[in-house]
């Protein structure tokens, strides 16, 4: 498993980028293959620049595996039809892997039949897709999960019947779904009162927007649940200069572990959680499509109860932790979690991904 502890915050260059081999360069055994990899954004949200940059280490980490892969990246911007026309200009260039972050849910069977029948391993990855009328591989993080493990956290601190603000990610988009489902069941549980929400879209600026509008309202609340990008919308209370809620989560940055910290540094002001949504999951999808290359075959039982029929695998959270670990003085790999969070850049997401081998030796007969 490849872990990002310390990285970069952004993406230097061109989006469109070539691998080399390093430890096979020239040698006649590395087979060429050509990576696509088709987002729906990236500016502007620290996930994204993260998934690229891991999709960049596993392509050049397949020299490892007898491939110099040649990768270019691709962004929709959230238009479906943008994204429609990068994909077939992939399949017309003859790419051998494609690897689609999906800007909705449905709409691109054609195409990945298109693909399919160009003899292209097609793979959607963090967003399912969920078309039952192709045989498409999804490869996921748990949402649902996220969602829920944050609520119960909620819930736990602030009590039952809490009041709460519920800021969302993207409507319709299938992983806010996913994750929307493991808050309510969670709120569900503590009979907590939604009394304002809103979305963000996964995009930095307007969660602090969405949040500083809620507390402008008037509305009283105990706490905040936030789909990511929560060091953002916690910006707003220091911006409005109002007293910190009684609960916030979940984020996944550098900022944000680092801001509750500082926050919860001599007493618990904000009981909060930190979870990890591993934008790696493109790298591991790619070590997927790889392994589909080679002519092996998927083990049974391995998709997603209830989404068997949409071929969802969902990969595991592998961090978690709340103020009540860091007074525990819980470790991370090895590191106190200040450590832990402190060997992080600002704008970096906890991210992981699988190798090849490890794809192959848990996903594969």
């Amino acid at each position: 498993m490849k872990f990002r502890k310390i990285s970069a915050a952004v993406i230097a260059g061109a989006m469109i980028l070539a691998f080399a081999g390093t430890a096979m360069a020239g040698d006649a055994a590395a087979k060429p293959l050509k990576l696509a990899s088709h987002n729906a954004v990236v500016e502007g949200n620290p996930y994204r620049v993260r998934y690229e940059l891991d999709m960049q280490e596993a392509a050049a980490d397949a020299i490892n595996y007898g491939y110099e892969v040649s990768y270019n990246s691709f962004v929709a911007n959230w238009d479906q039809s943008t994204e429609t026309q990068q994909l077939q200009n992939s399949i017309n260039e003859g790419y051998d892997i494609i690897v689609n972050d999906p800007v909705a849910t449905t709409g691109l069977d054609p195409i990945i039949e298109a693909a399919q029948d160009a003899g292209i391993i097609y793979i959607n990855a963090d967003c399912a897709y969920m078309s039952t009328d192709v045989n498409v591989l999804n490869i996921l993080t748990d949402q649902e999960y996220l969602g829920y493990k944050t609520g119960l956290y909620a819930g736990e601190v602030l009590g039952e019947g809490a009041k709460v603000v519920m800021i969302a990610a993207l409507e319709g988009n299938q992983a806010n779904t996913d994750r929307q489902r493991g808050f309510e069941k969670a709120m569900a549980e503590y009979n907590m009162e939604v009394v304002a929400s809103g979305n963000h879209d996964w995009d930095t600026t307007k969660s602090q927007q969405t949040m500083a509008e809620i507390l402008n309202s008037g509305v009283e609340f105990d706490g905040v649940l936030v789909s990511q990008c929560a060091e953002n919308a916690f910006e707003a209370f220091d911006a409005a200069g109002v007293a910190y809620p009684g609960f916030i989560g979940f984020g996944d940055t550098g900022a944000y572990m680092q801001k509750m910290l500082e926050v919860n540094k001599d007493q618990v002001v904000t009981p909060y959680i930190v979870l990890s949504n591993p934008p790696g999951v493109g790298a591991t999808a790619f070590n997927f499509a790889l392994n589909l290359y080679e002519g092996k075959e998927l083990k049974e039982g391995i998709f997603a109860e209830g989404f068997e029929d949409t071929h969802q695998i969902w990969i595991k959270s592998k961090v978690c932790y709340t103020d009540k670990d860091v007074a525990a003085g819980t470790q991370i790999d090895g590191m106190s979690i200040e450590e832990y969070a402190n060997s992080y850049e600002a704008g970096d997401s906890i991210s992981f991904w699988l190798t090849k081998d490890e794809v192959a030796e848990q996903y594969f007969k």
